[in-house]
């Protein structure tokens, strides 16, 4: 099933909405949003209608499409030699990795000359990584498809000793298991909502309102500023909520502009963050509530010896 085709019927099953009315959201957003692609526009749309639609981990067996955004735990079970080719006129340098996981193989493709330097010095084979924000795409070369690393592809090696801080240092999210226990988590903002980014509350009663407070009117209410985000670390990934100065924060973390037009690459995973965060409950589903984040440097060298 093409990925497109899971998105839409993953809203299709968790919502009232017909597919002609799927597609209607979907040719009104992209409308709203010229610069948005049809898969964005899907995403959005889903979001909007509560579906997160996140399948961002895979199996080597599971790449047999073009993916974006894909993410690949995997062991390098052979690094190639760099080499010079002749690319539009001019000469570029390519190193292929064959990685493989407990379903099968599959060649990851790198053109980042950076990163080939990176690559050479220190990883080897045998090492486990963990490959996050890659495509595939079909080689007619070799009749198969391959990995990609893109410009804002992550790559980490995955260490197989651990102390004991490092390890209560950070959770992962699969780890958030308990109500109010506070955590923190390290990860790629994937998605964030854009619809009701403020909400009004009473300031004599606290109540969260729509337009006044049944009991003290509209004479004293303020609006805070409410973003809600996807994290994912991963691995897995959970929904968390920037109020007031966190959100003011975390809104300084990305590219100066309208928070709207950041839905592309938001979407993406460009933006990774530390976020100390308490977990609540809503509908019996966990989910994060932040009091603090911070940026983090997602280059190779700061990620060695992460898991």
């Amino acid at each position: 099933m093409e990925v497109e085709d899971w998105s839409i019927n993953q809203i299709l099953e968790k919502t009232k909405l017909t597919k002609e009315q799927i597609e209607e959201k979907i040719k009104k957003k992209i409308e709203e949003f010229p610069a948005l692609t049809r898969e964005a526009a899907i995403r959005s749309v889903a979001t909007d209608n509560g579906v997160i639609l996140i399948r961002r981990d895979y199996k080597v067996s599971d790449i047999t499409e073009e993916l974006n955004h894909l993410n690949l735990r995997c062991k390098i079970m052979r690094k190639f030699e760099a080499k010079e080719v002749n690319l539009r006129g001019g000469k570029s340098k390519v190193m292929n990795l064959m990685v493989g996981d407990e379903t099968g193989q599959i060649r990851v493709v790198i053109w980042d000359t950076n990163r080939i330097a990176e690559i050479e010095k220190d990883f080897r084979e045998g090492d486990e990584i963990l490959i996050i924000n890659a495509y595939s795409k079909f080689s007619s070369f070799s009749n198969s498809f391959e990995i990609n690393i893109g410009a804002n592809t992550l790559l980490k090696l995955i260490a197989h000793k651990e102390t004991h801080a490092e390890a209560d240092n950070y959770a992962r999210i699969s780890q958030i298991t308990e109500e109010n226990k506070s955590y923190k988590v390290r990860g790629f903002i994937t998605r964030i909502f854009t619809n009701n980014t403020f909400i009004i509350r009473c300031n004599i009663c606290g109540k969260r309102v729509d337009e006044k407070c049944d009991i003290h009117g509209d004479k004293a209410l303020s609006k805070t500023l409410m973003i809600s985000a996807v994290i994912d670390d991963g691995l897995s990934s959970t929904k968390v909520t920037f109020f007031d100065r966190v959100a003011e924060k975390f809104l300084g973390l990305s590219k100066e502009g309208d928070l709207r037009q950041k839905l592309n690459d938001i979407s993406f995973g460009l933006y990774q963050v530390e976020v100390e965060a308490v977990a609540k409950s809503f509908n019996g589903i966990l989910s994060l509530t932040a009091r603090d984040v911070k940026p983090v440097d997602y280059s190779v060298d700061s990620s060695k010896g992460e898991t």
